[in-house]
């Protein structure tokens, strides 16, 4: 079974002045367990749609976390 899934989000300033952000997720099973690559696929993209709408508070508020 499928016990837990971490992501790990960091961000660096990139040379124009933005930001380049890397996101990795981390798979924790029982045993053997297979995971279903849509089911991957799926939380991925739920991931996804909360990581643009923190971007895009952040963008919005660049104060927040200076």
């Amino acid at each position: 079974k499928l016990q837990k899934i971490t992501y790990e989000i960091k961000f660096q300033q990139s040379p124009d002045g933005g930001s380049i952000s890397k996101v990795t997720s981390k798979y924790y099973t029982d045993g053997d367990f297979a995971l279903d690559e849509e089911e991957i696929k799926a939380g991925k993209e739920k991931v996804w749609a909360m990581y643009k709408v923190v971007e895009a508070y952040l963008l919005q508020n660049p104060d927040a976390y200076a």
